[in-house]
């Protein structure tokens, strides 16, 4: 919305305590809350952050909801952003997530650590120790024989697999278990991460008593380290006590937030976020902070802060949800304030900013474009983003293409894409200083034409294999080896990214093959890597046997199936 629709929505908004709702349509882009709505409103006619700016231009209405104070604003406002997740509202550094345990939903479940769990997948957790995760699920292995994924992947060639022979997998899906106790096992398992571990620790210590009569000492010694691990584990996230302390700083120009999670005397995580929030002091950045972040998270045992936040409603929120607010208390605490300060301040040395003193730009903000595909089938591209020589994986995205088998079309199209979006209005991220393209002078000259037909002025290069030699449109940048690794490293993320989603639409089975008998998932995933389902139906039986894993007589199926 402009500045007169802007205005126009203020005048009608209340100057009571409540919440209110940026909508782009029916969806929610923003959420806030304010003592006075209509006051707080005031403040977007000048957002101190281009984010912000743009999430205003972006919408196209507000809806407000009056509360009776600001206990209960506060509350709606926390719900609301956990409910919708609006885009513009604070978002985690993704790098890195807090690790899970996943059950899977196949007809063996299997057990594993993750930080990307399955939709259809039982998870437990989060926790904050991706070591202590694996080291406790090594424990429930061994005593409940529960899978894992690289075992079902040897089963079902026939073969138990390794951990089978180790004592760590019961190997179901090569028979060496009845189903019915499988289950019963699997059940015992979740119940160790759901409950706690106190009695799969009993056992264990049973267990371990007898080791130690029979002299087997090296068992002893095993079953000790798994007692220790659910032990430590049973004090991590994902159990009822937390344990945790959070220190939170905020940078001097509002815009990040430095986290340190401790535990006990531990750090465990030490991340930075991005605020999104039109702060005008630090206190009010914590509290936008605050509220936004823990609406989706749960809350520590302690919350420590640089500035003192005097706002007795949400501390009494904080505090009934059993989390302590305080100031640094002691020397220990003091120190990691300081040190989530620097982690919260952007970096004043970094390679992008090398590079932009070579390139004479400034070079904050990094996007890269690639393209893959096999033979031009299932054609997809990459934009990824790094800032301050750190990716944002929040602003990553992904473009599926045209079919076709050509490198400079394809990047044509991806760039003319990007572009596109920029110059409508259509994309919330910030704008970045630079691009880089994955490819050679061909590629490089596809992009710029692109930027140049949609009216995108935006300096690009080219980063081409095998020594990564950087190439400019007029002159190739001479960049030091050194510099020029944060250039390899958005290439390889971009690459890396492209291909993975290239290999999860390539590998998508089609539900036509799941009626060929004899045609597990693994061959039908090794056919779709070679053909689409209407090459499939052209190949001949020749092309179809050699095709690692079929055979001529999984091949003659097939291919009756198609005649």
């Amino acid at each position: 919305m402009d500045r007169e629709k802007l205005d126009e929505e203020i005048k009608g908004k209340p100057e009571k305590a409540g919440v209110y709702i940026f909508r782009d349509g029916e969806v929610p882009v923003y959420i806030g809350k304010a003592v006075d709505i209509r006051e707080r409103l005031k403040s977007y006619r000048d957002p101190r952050s281009t984010r912000i700016g743009k999430m205003v231009e972006k919408a196209d209405s507000i809806d407000s909801r009056v509360t009776e104070d600001e206990k209960e604003a506060l509350l709606l406002e926390a719900n609301l952003i956990k409910k919708f997740q609006p885009k513009y509202n604070t978002r985690l550094k993704d790098s890195k997530s807090y690790p899970v345990i996943q059950l899977g939903s196949d007809k063996f479940p299997a057990i594993e650590a993750t930080r990307d769990p399955n939709e259809s997948a039982t998870v437990f957790g989060p926790y904050t120790s991706m070591k202590r995760v694996k080291n406790s699920i090594k424990a429930v292995k061994d005593i409940y024989g529960i899978t894992s994924p690289k075992c079902k992947r040897r089963e079902s060639k026939g073969d138990p697999c390794m951990d089978y022979q180790i004592g760590l997998c019961s190997a179901p899906y090569a028979g060496k278990i009845e189903p019915e106790k499988y289950m019963e096992n699997l059940e015992k398992a979740g119940k160790v991460f759901e409950k706690g571990p106190e009695d799969l620790i009993n056992q264990i210590r049973s267990e371990m008593e007898e080791a130690s009569k029979k002299k087997n000492f090296e068992r002893a010694c095993t079953l000790r380290d798994y007692i220790e691990n659910l032990q430590s584990l049973g004090g991590d996230k994902g159990f009822s006590e937390t344990g945790l302390t959070h220190v939170i700083a905020v940078n001097k120009a509002l815009d990040r937030i430095g986290l340190i999670v401790m535990e006990k005397s531990t750090i465990q995580e030490k991340d930075f976020y991005r605020l999104n929030e039109n702060a005008e002091s630090k206190e009010d950045a914590l509290k936008a902070f605050i509220t936004q972040f823990y609406a989706s998270d749960s809350l520590p045992e302690k919350i420590v802060t640089e500035t003192r936040i005097e706002d007795d409603e949400m501390i009494k929120w904080l505090e009934s949800e059993g989390a302590k607010y305080t100031e640094p208390e002691d020397g220990r605490e003091r120190v990691l304030l300081d040190s989530a300060k620097s982690t919260a301040q952007r970096p004043q040395d970094t390679k992008m900013k090398d590079l932009g003193k070579i390139l004479d730009l400034k070079v904050e903000r990094m996007e890269c474009f690639d393209v893959s595909h096999t033979g031009g089938k299932e054609v997809v591209g990459s934009n990824v983003v790094f800032e301050d020589d750190e990716p944002v994986k929040s602003d990553y995205r992904k473009k599926k293409l045209l079919e076709e088998n050509d490198d400079y079309e394809n990047m044509y199209q991806l760039l003319k894409w990007r572009a596109e979006r920029q110059i409508k209005g259509r994309d919330e991220r910030p704008e970045p200083d630079i691009l880089l393209i994955d490819g050679g002078r061909g590629q490089l000259k596809a992009a710029a034409k692109a930027l140049r037909e949609v009216g995108w002025s935006m300096p690009v290069f080219g980063i081409v294999k095998p020594d990564d030699k950087i190439l400019g449109l007029h002159r190739n940048p001479e960049i030091p080896d050194e510099t020029g690794q944060i250039l390899s490293a958005i290439r390889d993320e971009a690459h890396r990214f492209a291909k993975q989603y290239h290999e999860k639409r390539r590998d998508k089975i089609n539900p036509v093959l799941e009626k060929i008998e004899g045609l597990g998932e693994e061959k039908r995933k090794a056919l779709m890597r070679e053909f689409t389902v209407s090459d499939l139906e052209k190949a001949s039986l020749d092309e179809i046997s050699d095709v690692e894993g079929i055979g001529l007589e999984l091949a003659e199926r097939v291919k009756n199936y198609f005649d």
